[in-house]
């Protein structure tokens, strides 16, 4: 499949995104969980929501361990806390659509 090709592409250059979709090919086309749960892991880290739901997904549905999910929540509260910034906080304040977290 000729987009695996490229969203492995953009994976490796540090595209949050296509690391996502890469794992969602892996568990919903080819029900390889562990890799898919290697490539959610990849994208919580920096900072993808979407791939902390997905672990949780997986965890809910016993393809994935209860330390598994609590070290995605980890990996997450670590990129919000480094992305943080009293600008941030304001302006999520301020309108919905600027909430971060």
């Amino acid at each position: 499949m000729k987009a695996v090709y490229y969203y492995e592409l953009a994976a490796v250059s540090g595209c949050e995104e296509a690391r996502h979709n890469l794992g969602v090919i892996e568990s919903k086309r080819k029900g390889n969980m562990d890799r898919a749960l290697k490539h959610f892991m990849i994208s919580v880290r920096n900072g993808l929501f979407q791939s902390l739901e997905e672990v949780k997904d997986l965890y809910s549905k016993g393809h994935a361990t209860k330390d598994d999910y609590t070290t995605a929540l980890q990996l997450y509260q670590t990129y919000l806390d480094e992305i943080k910034t009293k600008q941030r906080d304001e302006a999520a304040a301020f309108n919905e659509r600027y909430r971060y977290y």
